[in-house]
């Protein structure tokens, strides 16, 4: 693949950069390759964005609220960044791989692999990390 196809592939990393529309780059990215980890991430880089905007602005919650909601923001850009590269070596490696007979024969039947109790558990478990951080910081 070349340099072009890569770029036009990772036009979502260009979100991280945006305020308060950091986490849904990773929103798309998981929608599209079908990846429940990376839609959760992505909303987990808003949270602090959406709480913030349903807050008063002279409350103080707001400002250890907009602190987390920073830090999110530049973790989100490593990230994206990290995923993109990723991402790419998938892209270069598509050609390499070939669908075995195997492969096509358990496609009719594939095995459920239900990770929604650790989705989930992962999710609550930011939040209540979230929760504590604003709790310390008011």
């Amino acid at each position: 693949m070349n340099a072009a196809e890569k770029i036009k592939r990772s036009w979502w990393v260009i979100l991280s950069f945006i305020f308060m529309l950091n986490g849904f780059g990773f929103v798309y990215i998981g929608l599209k390759n079908n990846n429940n980890n990376w839609i959760l991430e992505g909303l987990t880089y808003e949270i602090p964005w959406i709480i913030g905007l349903l807050t008063v602005f002279d409350d103080p919650i707001l400002e250890g609220i907009v602190a987390i909601g920073l830090i999110l923001w530049v973790v989100s850009i490593i990230r994206s960044f990290w995923l993109a590269i990723k991402l790419a070596d998938v892209y270069d490696n598509e050609d390499k791989y070939t669908v075995r007979p195997v492969v096509m024969a358990n496609h009719d039947n594939p095995k459920k692999n239900d990770n929604t109790k650790t989705n989930i558990g992962c999710c609550l478990c930011l939040i209540a990390i979230f929760i504590v951080f604003v709790i310390v910081a008011h």
